[in-house]
């Protein structure tokens, strides 16, 4: 092989290397995916919890299970909580986690057991400027009696599993809505988090977040 061929082959080789070791570049959310993530939830949701055969008690498990697995709930409790999240123990984290799970459950039950498929209209997927990784998701619930409601997720990706944020419910932002709410008790209460936790648990008690008809 003649220098100048192995000087070209040495090159190529060099560069070969160089973009193997590059980076991979992140992807953009898939907005058709976001879609069917939230049509599938939904889909899931309503064959169950519409179920007059099911009793309340097994279509609670199904929505808690459904819940889990679709809502980032730490992410969204520890934002709610905000600046008070990294004063509180382990042990207090954990425990405000089990009762805000309780409390999200009591409220968004009915909300996806109530509507069918056949209700629950996706909208426009719109992908966050600021996160590549994030969007949101518009629907249109259209009930019985009165107007449709809307309703728009906050959804993030990774690699390729989605989870909702934040449920934005006619222009108002739940986790927003609760952050201020519960800042207000964290800081009449200097900031512990066991009083907030007790006051959710006895809400929940009382049936307190069940939606009004």
């Amino acid at each position: 092989m003649r220098c100048r061929d192995m000087k070209s082959s040495l090159a190529f080789c060099l560069l070969a290397v160089a973009l193997l070791a590059l980076p991979a570049v992140a992807q953009a959310l898939d907005t058709k995916q976001a879609a069917n993530f939230l049509e599938t939830l939904q889909e899931n949701a309503a064959s169950r919890l519409g179920d007059a055969s099911i009793s309340d008690k097994e279509k609670e498990e199904h929505f808690r299970k459904l819940f889990n697995e679709n809502f980032d709930v730490p992410a969204i409790g520890r934002f709610v909580i905000g600046r008070y999240w990294r004063a509180a123990s382990d042990e207090d984290q954990k425990a405000f986690l089990a009762v805000f799970e309780d409390a999200m459950v009591q409220r968004f039950l009915p909300l996806l057991a109530e509507n069918s498929s056949e209700r629950f209209k996706i909208g426009n997927v719109t992908p966050d400027a600021r996160n590549e990784n994030m969007a949101l998701i518009d629907s249109r619930i259209d009930r019985t009696e009165g107007e449709p409601y809307k309703v728009t997720w906050r959804v993030r990706e990774t690699d390729g599993d989605f989870k909702i944020l934040d449920i934005v419910a006619e222009g108002v932002s739940m986790a927003i809505t609760l952050r201020s709410e519960y800042g207000t008790v964290l800081k009449g209460n200097g900031g512990k988090l066991p009083p907030l936790t007790e006051a959710l648990r006895e809400k929940v008690a009382a049936g307190a977040f069940t939606p009004k008809q």
